[in-house]
């Protein structure tokens, strides 16, 4: 019998992968379909792609590859763009090229959909947002999980991932016991926002990046003590996680 053993697949494997290519062409039909029509609402759109990430996992970064085919394609109305990329984000896993594309989408908005988004925002976020439409966001930072792993979140002037509340971004930055661990305060013009899910456990705002010409300020990085971090069993309990997560991807 020739060929590596290991890339023999069991019969619940080949059954799995045969339901996701199956389901996977259904989907395109209908984004095809779509895209054929010219299809304005993003509520179809929204609902094909949501089927994507379902089918092929959150993990998988398949749903963002079609999302750029159609992109690139120029098949995607421009009034649907924006909302499907940051949902997409927010749903799936993306790559290196979400910030680019991001920055691109923002500039080349329609205005009468910037306006309404700005109008939608403001009225979401009012808890974090002034009178003249400034956002007071949080971000939690690390360096070297546990101390010794060479791993770090993105640099504050490439971040584009925020959140409404201090003790989220605090979470986030003592999750993996690191080296260092802080909380970055920030402000940045509602216009900014291209997106944001409150519904989460993250309640996540997504910013145009410093690098792209997002207009975010730094209010306060403050540091946080080791003695914050969590207990000796939440350490271990956390290991365990992250080497899980790393062998995941």
């Amino acid at each position: 019998m020739s060929g590596d053993k290991k890339n023999v697949l069991t019969a619940d494997e080949r059954m799995l992968r045969d339901y996701i290519q199956t389901k996977t062409q259904q989907v395109l039909k209908d984004l095809d379909s779509l895209a054929a029509r010219g299809e304005e609402q993003l509520d179809p759109w929204s609902a094909d792609f949501a089927t994507l990430v379902r089918t092929c996992g959150k993990n998988s970064p398949e749903a963002f590859r079609w999302f750029k085919y159609y992109l690139r394609e120029g098949r995607i109305p421009a009034a649907v763009q924006l909302p499907l990329l940051v949902q997409i984000y927010l749903d799936s896993t993306v790559d290196a090229g979400f910030m680019n594309i991001l920055a691109r989408l923002l500039k080349n908005e329609p205005q009468d959909r910037r306006e309404e988004r700005m109008q939608q925002t403001k009225k979401a976020l009012q808890s974090v947002c002034s009178e003249d439409g400034i956002l007071t966001l949080y971000r939690g930072s690390f360096e070297k999980p546990f101390g010794y792993m060479d791993d770090a979140s993105r640099p504050i002037e490439k971040a584009f991932s925020f959140t409404t509340r201090e003790d989220i971004a605090k979470r986030y930055a003592v999750m993996w016991f690191p080296a260092r661990a802080a909380i970055y305060k920030v402000s940045v013009p509602v216009e900014d926002a291209a997106g944001y899910l409150l519904y989460d456990e993250e309640e996540t705002v997504v910013l145009l990046p410093k690098v792209k010409g997002g207009r975010l300020e730094i209010l306060e990085e403050r540091e946080i003590p080791k003695e914050e971090y969590g207990s000796a069993e939440e350490e271990k309990m956390a290991r365990e996680s992250y080497r899980y997560l790393k062998q995941a991807q």
